[in-house]
C-alpha cells in the first residue's frame, strides 16, 4: 500500500506544472485500479462505492466489505463472530477503544485511519467533540500520503466553507487530485461544477465515474444521450463498463448484507 501512496502524492507535484493540455490528458485519463487500494482482502473483489457496505478496521487497518463481515458473523462459532475476520483481533468493546486503537493507526502512518479520524472531528462522532482544526490537520496529513478520500473531503470543506474558509480554487485542486486517484465522488463533482457551461468536459467526467460503476453518473450520462450531448457509441460504451463494474463488486453475501442494512 505504502508504494501506491507514496506514487500519488509524488505525482501531486508534477501535475502542477504540467502544461494544460496535457494536465487534461491525466485529468480526463480513466484511472487504473488498485487492488490493494479499492479490493476487500477477504473475497479479492471490488469493494463497493457506496460508503454504508464499508467496513475500516482499526485493528488492521483493512477495508473490509460488508458482506465478508457478515458473512464471519453468520459462519463462525459464537467465540469467533465478534473478532476481525481478517486479523482475528477481538472487536472493541466501546467507542473508546475504538478511538485508540484508530490513534495508533494514525501514529502509524495510516492515511486511511487520518481521514476517518478527521471525519469524526468533524461532525463530533464517536463521542469527540467538535474540533474543525483538527479535522482539518487530519484531512491534509491523509491527503499528503494520497489519500483520495481525505482530498475529497478537503474539497468539499473548501467548496462550502463550513469548517473553514471558503476557497474554490483549493476546492478544485484537491477534487482533481482525488477524481484522477479514482473516487468517482470528487469525479462526479467535477462534471457538476463544469456544468453546462464546459458541457463536453461536464461529460467526460460523468462517463468516467459511471464506467467504474457511479449509479449517479450513470444517470447523468443517460441525460446527455436522450439531451444529445452524449453520443451513441459513448453511451453504449459507458454502459458496457458501468455494468461491468457492477458485477465487479457483486456478491450474495453483499446482497444480504445491503438487505439487512435496509431492514
Amino acid at each position: 500500500m505504502k508504494g501506491h501512496v507514496q506514487a500519488r502524492h509524488n505525482l501531486r507535484h508534477v501535475y502542477q506544472f504540467l502544461p494544460t493540455e496535457l494536465f487534461d490528458e491525466k485529468l480526463f485519463k480513466q484511472p487504473p485500479p488498485d487492488e490493494d487500494e479499492d479490493s476487500c482482502p477477504i473475497c479479492y473483489l471490488r469493494l463497493p462505492i457506496d460508503l454504508d457496505q464499508i467496513r475500516y478496521q482499526s485493528c488492521c487497518g483493512k477495508m473490509l466489505c460488508g458482506g465478508c463481515v457478515c458473512a464471519h458473523k453468520v459462519a463462525a462459532a459464537d467465540t469467533e463472530k465478534f473478532k476481525c475476520v481478517f486479523c482475528r483481533t477481538e472487536a472493541p468493546s466501546s467507542y473508546e477503544e475504538d478511538l485508540e486503537r484508530m490513534k495508533k493507526r494514525v501514529g502509524a502512518n495510516d492515511a486511511r485511519a487520518m481521514a476517518n479520524l478527521g471525519s469524526y472531528y468533524q461532525l463530533g462522532r464517536r463521542g469527540l467533540r467538535q474540533d474543525h482544526s483538527k479535522a482539518l490537520e487530519l484531512y491534509h496529513k491523509s491527503a499528503k500520503l494520497g489519500h483520495h478520500f481525505a482530498h475529497q473531503n478537503l474539497s468539499v470543506c473548501y467548496q462550502t466553507g463550513d469548517i473553514g474558509e471558503k476557497d474554490t480554487r483549493k476546492a478544485k485542486y484537491h477534487g482533481q487530485l482525488a477524481a484522477m486517484a479514482g473516487n468517482v465522488y470528487a469525479r462526479h463533482n467535477l462534471g457538476c461544477a463544469e456544468g453546462y457551461a464546459n458541457v463536453d468536459r461536464a461529460f467526460k467526467h460523468w462517463m468516467i465515474s459511471a464506467n467504474d460503476g457511479y449509479d449517479v453518473s450513470m444517470k447523468a450520462v443517460q441525460e446527455g444521450y436522450e439531451i444529445g450531448f452524449v453520443t451513441k457509441d459513448d453511451y453504449a460504451k459507458t454502459i458496457r463498463a458501468y455494468d461491468n463494474s457492477i458485477a465487479e463488486m457483486k456478491s450474495d453475501d453483499r446482497d444480504r448484507y445491503a438487505a439487512s442494512k435496509a431492514e
